[in-house]
C-alpha cells in the first residue's frame, strides 16, 4: 500500500474499460428489473445453487430470487465502483511514481472484468431461475471470473 494515496489523482481510465463498466452497471440494472418482474410467473421452486457442471443441485421457494437480485447486484455494484478506486486495492508490489499509472489502470481492469463476469453468472442464474438451460452462461462466467482474477493479477505484477 504504499504510496497508493500519492498518485492516484494521475490515474486515467482507459476508454474500452470505463464502457465496460458502464454496460455492465446498465444490464445488471435492466436483468434485474426483468427478474422482479417476472416474480409473479415464476414457479414455485427455483434453482438456488449450481454444482460445478452448471447443473442445479440446491432449490428454494421463488422468493428467494429477491436474495438472488440483491446479491449479484451489491456484487457487481461493488465491484464496479472498486473499479474506479484501485488505489483502495492492496498491491504485493510497491506503487511508485514510475509504476502507478500503470498498476492502477491493470487493477481497474481487473475488477471491471471481474463484474463483467460476475453479470454473466447472474444472466445463467436468471435464465435458470425461469426454467431455461442457464447452465452455458453460468459456467462462462464462473470461466472468466478465474481468467479475469489470473490474468488482472499478472499483468499487475509485471507493471510493477
Amino acid at each position: 500500500m504504499v504510496g497508493q494515496q500519492n498518485y492516484a489523482t494521475t490515474f486515467e481510465t482507459g476508454t474500452a474499460t470505463r464502457w465496460i463498466r458502464r454496460a455492465t452497471l446498465i444490464a445488471t440494472a435492466v436483468l434485474s428489473v426483468v427478474v422482479l418482474v417476472s416474480y409473479p410467473m415464476l414457479p414455485d421452486l427455483i434453482p438456488t445453487h449450481f454444482n460445478l457442471a452448471g447443473m442445479a443441485d440446491g432449490y428454494g421457494p421463488s422468493w428467494t430470487v429477491f436474495v438472488i437480485v440483491g446479491l449479484l447486484a451489491a456484487l457487481i455494484g461493488a465491484t464496479s465502483w472498486l473499479s474506479t478506486r484501485p488505489q483502495m486495492l492492496n498491491f504485493p508490489v510497491v506503487v511508485t511514481e514510475e509504476n502507478a499509472q500503470q498498476i492502477f489502470r491493470e487493477s481497474e481492469r481487473m475488477m471491471v472484468w471481474v463484474s463483467a463476469a460476475l453479470f454473466i453468472v447472474y444472466l445463467g442464474t436468471a435464465i435458470s431461475s425461469w426454467g431455461g438451460y442457464g447452465a452455458p452462461a453460468f459456467l462462462v462466467g464462473i470461466l472468466g471470473l478465474a481468467l479475469a482474477t489470473i490474468i488482472g493479477v499478472k499483468r499487475t505484477l509485471t507493471a510493477g
